[in-house]
Formats: structure tokens, sequence, C-alpha cells
């Protein structure tokens, strides 16, 4: 079943599903507003999807909502959590590979129904993964197309060397993001019942809250930079979100730094020569205790002999200026790859996850960087 948008479109109430939609962001909608000529909206989302609400909105804006919101889902977002294991066992020894049951997990969710098993797959005796599509079937929220696809894969990979279990969670839709946590809970309470992991562990995150504004901020602009391992190089910065720290603001004042309160998404233009470098306070490092970055959107070259090209990755902590993002985990969205005609023997899908791989080692390796760096500094 669907339903055309260009001959019935949603007003009023009935248009707040898809604008309080967490991919719909505040950036997004000024930019419709905008585009209508209009400025003098109040910049917090609960004021713009009231100003939305009461009043229509065209086809083409409808349209434009819609593609931002499939882009946006369909755009391969990234996790990483860790466990320490206690004990030499492979994990196909640990792990029964029928472990997770997906009609279990469709009554805990009950927002969709899964387009394949939830089977676990063996790449080899300490690498595990799992593979699966959900069918999303949704009139309130999904308003043109209620009947969408989404897919969604864990990869629980064991060091045999120093027993780290690394949960790598690629999703999707909001569903597979809950379908993943689901998952590694699952796996995780199996891991602590058969005494492969101490009970009492929890999952290591990549969180903002392991950071301090000044390091967080390190973090973040060190990986605006060639990968080590020379996969993959930088080409430039096409957006930052950045804002104030509001319980530094009493600090930030006594120091006499000036900061621009409706500052959040700031778009540097690469081909007029515009660079970090013109952003006072990211050259400036007093401003760095004061301030947060959430996110960066870089865009990379890459070269896998078979496959060249350039991507363009968008990474933070999603939740900061954002009432609709609870976790603080750092999390890494593929944006845009594009690959050069002279590459062979590769697809889309395949490049993407080589360069999410590289790009997890990469953030890894930084993140615990700064964060001895820091606690050498405490």
């Amino acid at each position: 079943m669907s339903r055309d948008a260009s001959v019935l479109l949603p007003n009023g109430e009935k248009l707040k599903p898809l604008l309080k939609k967490s991919v719909i962001s505040e950036s997004d909608i000024q930019k419709l507003l905008k585009k209508r000529g209009v400025f003098n909206v109040d910049k917090d989302r609960k004021g713009a999807v009231q100003f939305l609400t009461t009043t229509l909105v065209s086809p083409k804006e409808f349209e434009e909502l819609q593609e931002i919101q499939k882009t946006k889902e369909d755009n391969v977002k990234v996790r990483n959590t860790t466990l320490q294991s206690k004990t030499k066992n492979v994990l196909l020894d640990v792990i029964d590979t029928d472990l997770i049951d997906s009609e279990e997990l469709e009554n805990i969710l009950d927002t969709c129904t899964f387009q394949t098993d939830t089977a676990l797959n063996v790449e080899d005796e300490n690498h595990l993964y799992i593979e699966y599509e959900i069918l999303r079937e949704d009139v309130t929220l999904d308003w043109a197309n209620i009947n969408r696809k989404f897919p969604g894969r864990i990869d629980i990979i064991k060091e045999a060397e120093t027993g780290q279990i690394r949960f790598l969670s690629e999703y999707t839709s909001a569903e597979t993001e809950e379908v993943n946590s689901e998952i590694i809970k699952k796996i995780s309470s199996t891991l602590k019942e058969k005494d492969e992991v101490e009970n009492t562990t929890t999952l290591a995150q990549y969180s903002s809250n392991k950071l301090n504004n000044i390091n967080r901020m390190k973090f973040m602009l060190a990986l605006a930079n060639d990968f080590k391992d020379g996969n993959l190089k930088y080409k430039s910065v096409k957006n930052i979100e950045i804002g104030r720290d509001k319980t530094q603001q009493g600090a930030m004042e006594e120091t006499g730094l000036l900061f621009d309160d409706s500052v959040r998404n700031v778009i540097i233009n690469g081909e007029k020569g515009e660079t970090l470098n013109n952003i006072e306070y990211i050259v400036n490092e007093d401003y760095y205790e004061f301030l947060i970055l959430r996110a960066l959107q870089v865009e990379y070259s890459f070269d896998y002999v078979s496959a060249k090209g350039v991507c363009i990755l968008e990474f933070g902590f999603p939740h900061y200026f954002r009432n609709t993002k609870r976790s603080e985990e750092f999390e890494v969205i593929v944006n845009k790859v594009f690959l050069n005609k002279s590459s062979h023997g590769e697809n889309i899908k395949s490049v993407t996850r080589k360069i999410l791989s590289d790009f997890n080692r990469f953030y890894q390796e930084e993140f615990n960087e700064k964060l001895e760096q820091q606690e050498q500094q405490e």
C-alpha cells in the first residue's frame, strides 16, 4: 500500500510525526523555511514545527522532507562497544548460532517484522556476524511509503591475544538501531551466563562523557587527517556542528571570549578556500574548554587497489543539541561513497565496509590516546 504525496498532503497534526523524526534536523527545517523567505521563526525545533503545522506545505516541500528522511535513514551508521573476556575460549564454542530469535525480537519491538532469519554466520571461529533485513509498516510515521525495508548487521569479534570482544553495530533506521541494541544485550547476557566475562562487567563504550571538552575537541579534529594505514586520505571538511557548553557559560564570560549562541551548523565551502583554519573557535584552543564539537562531516579519498574514489563520513556525538538522541556513544555515518570508473571487482557495499573498518581502527586509536593523555593530566 502506498499514498501519492502529490494527491494527498499531510497538514496540521498529521504533519507532526514526520517533522518530529530525529532524522529531520533543526537545520533541515530552517533550510526549508529560508527557501520560503521566512527568517524570523524561532530556531528552536518546537517553534519551527509549530509554525509549519499551522501552515500548508507544498508538494515540493513535502517531497524534500520525504527525501531527507529516506536518505538519512538509508545511510549506514556505526557504533562500537567492547567486553573483556576472561577465557581463551573461541566464540564459536561459546555462542550458539541459533541464539537470536527473530519472533522474540518482534514481540519486544512491536514496530517491524523480519524479512530474513537472524542466525549467526561464521566468518571464522572468533568472528561471528548477524546480517538481517526488517520491514517497517507505519502509516503515521511514513506517510508516502508505508512499507520500507531496512538492513542491519552486527559483527562479534574476539581478539585471541587480548581477549577483547568487540561488537560492531551497523544500522540504518531507528528500528534497526533498537534491534541491534537488543541483540547485543542478549549476546552479552549469554557470555556472562557461560562465565566468559565477569558478571559485573558492562559494555565499554566510546562515549562523550569519558573525555572532557578539551580532549573531546582534539579527538574529533584529529580525525580530519590522513588515516595511519594509508588507505584513506583527508580531503576537506564539509560541515561542522559546534555550540556552547551551557554549564561553562559563566567561566567563558569571565575569560572575555566571544561566541555566537546561534552557531550550530557551519558549512565550509572548500572551493572558496574555506577551511577549519578560518574558524576562530577551532584555531584558538582557549575556546576548547567551553565549547562542544558535536559533529564533523569530512571528505576522504580512498584507494583499495581494486576500488578507488571518494567518500563523505559524518561522525561525532549525536546526543548534543538534540532532545531526541539519548545515546552518548560516538557514531559514524556514511553519507556518500563515489567509485571511480576505473574501479573493478568491488561494489558500494563492500567498499563501505572496508572504509568503516579502517575508520573504526583510526578513531578508536585516537580516542584511547586522548583518554590516556587525559588520565595522565589528571
